[in-house]
């Protein structure tokens, strides 16, 4: 088990941040997402989204969104980042949304996951909600763990080729 810090994001973070989505994503999703647009993923890609994200992080915060990052204390490299809000969809089953939860597949079963979801959602009172890839079976058994049940509803994302399924915590 390693010791983690939780941060905000912030300038500087753009590079590693863009380096572990991509590796995230390509060891977690092969075979649950469009297989081409998923080999196609580079860091350049993601370094460019994360640009705009911390460029936006004053609005953001006024606006209720939360972006986290961990740090591995011992390496000082970031490992994971989550996001959570208010919700996007119309008609939301809770208050609070978990946007993103993503962590390198070497620090799975550390806790850092845990202590990244409790601080951008659990610093709000009530429910909340999260869309996950309907065939992710360890962050569906994550999520379980942390009171989240499937309801039921489903959605199809386009732009992955990917079925999500809904988790509700109450």
């Amino acid at each position: 088990m390693g010791s983690y810090s939780i941060r905000d994001v912030r300038p500087g973070d753009e590079e590693p941040l863009g380096t572990a989505h991509v590796a995230i994503w390509k060891s977690t999703y092969t075979g649950m997402m469009n297989s081409a647009k998923l080999d196609a993923m580079r860091p350049e890609h993601r370094i460019e989204r994360w640009e705009q994200i911390i460029a936006d992080l004053d609005d953001a915060s006024a606006r209720g969104i939360r972006t986290r990052c961990a740090v591995d204390v011992a390496s000082c490299s970031i490992v994971g980042f989550a996001t959570g809000g208010p919700p996007r969809d119309e008609n939301p089953p809770a208050e609070t949304e978990l946007w993103s939860l993503n962590v390198l597949p070497t620090h799975h079963g550390t806790g850092v996951a845990g202590k990244l979801l409790v601080d951008v959602i659990g610093h709000r009172a009530g429910s909340a909600y999260l869309w996950v890839a309907a065939g992710n079976d360890r962050a569906r058994a994550f999520y379980r763990k942390h009171r989240f049940e499937v309801d039921g509803s489903t959605r199809f994302d386009p732009d992955w080729d990917c079925l999500e399924a809904r988790m509700v915590r109450a």
